[in-house]
């Protein structure tokens, strides 16, 4: 059954999954905070709104997609907040990464304004975003997830319930401390290799054989390809909200606090807007030796 959705965030993810709502024949309103980002969704039929507030306003589902935990409170529980805007009754699905305390606040003020609220964050990236192919991690109760399934369901081909909520915040942080782990790992592992004079192009056919994702990155970055699939910015952040959480489960992450150490490192190197593989710049730069084969 066709919705009016209210989608606030039309980021590089945000954008492609906004299309797919809009594809699977959803009334779509849009709003993101530079207004040019929703350009090529206004062109497919979608209505741009003022605020987080006027998209929601009349709107059967809000579908948030922002950078961190702050810029979530801001489009939600803010003045001009989508809160505010919903009816009662309403739906507000989270799909940020954020923490699973940011998460259960969240949920709370929705619905203390009887308000319902799923968070559903999403692994894939931008490729599956754009084929409607994500990896869906929801957490709420049973009856809300299965109500807002089919709408999920346009975003994404697998879509699970992972616990309460919560959960699902909880669970994105556990694949993207992986994710970033992985990236370090390469980028240590091809400047190792380079220094003991093996050829990158032989290591990088070697390491696509151990990992999916190493497949993916390294020829990138063999080829000095640093285009922003997953942030260097929001990388970091993401690793630094799983530490947080950690220290407070009283779990410690040695390997992940050398992560964000490399990361912090790039990122005072000026790196953030550049793909979350670019640490490797820093490793070259301390060993002074290019790793980095880029086209001439």
């Amino acid at each position: 059954m066709a919705q009016t959705v209210a989608f606030i965030g039309i980021g590089i993810m945000g954008r492609r999954m906004a299309k797919n709502v809009l594809k699977a024949g959803h009334s779509l309103r849009v709003y993101n905070r530079t207004v040019a980002k929703t350009e090529e969704l206004c062109g497919l039929g979608a209505t741009v709104a003022a605020s987080p507030r006027q998209a929601a306003q009349g709107a059967d589902a809000v579908i948030t997609m922002v950078a961190d935990p702050p810029a979530l409170a801001a489009v939600l529980d803010g003045p001009e907040g989508a809160f505010v805007g919903c009816r009662r009754g309403a739906f507000v699905i989270d799909m940020s990464t954020v923490d699973p305390e940011t998460s259960r606040a969240m949920a709370a003020r929705a619905q203390a304004r009887g308000l319902r609220y799923l968070e559903a964050p999403v692994t894939g990236g931008v490729g599956a975003a754009e084929q409607g192919s994500l990896l869906i991690m929801a957490g709420g109760t049973m009856e809300d997830f299965q109500a807002a399934k089919p709408l999920l369901e346009t975003m994404g081909k697998k879509v699970l319930r992972v616990g309460q909520m919560g959960s699902g915040a909880a669970m994105k942080l556990t694949t993207n401390m992986v994710a970033s782990s992985i990236s370090a790992a390469m980028a240590e592992a091809l400047v190792f290799a380079a220094k003991a004079g093996l050829e990158p192009s032989l290591v990088v056919e070697i390491l696509a054989d151990r990992s999916p994702l190493i497949a993916r990155w390294a020829p990138r970055v063999l080829a000095g390809e640093f285009s922003p699939f997953f942030p260097l910015r929001l990388a970091h952040k993401d690793v630094h909200l799983a530490l947080a959480t950690a220290r407070g489960l009283g779990v410690p992450l040695f390997a992940l606090a050398a992560v964000a150490q490399l990361q912090t490192a790039a990122l005072a190197k000026g790196l953030g807007d550049l793909d979350q593989t670019a640490t490797i710049q820093v490793l070259e730069e301390i060993v002074g030796l290019p790793v980095r084969q880029p086209k001439p």
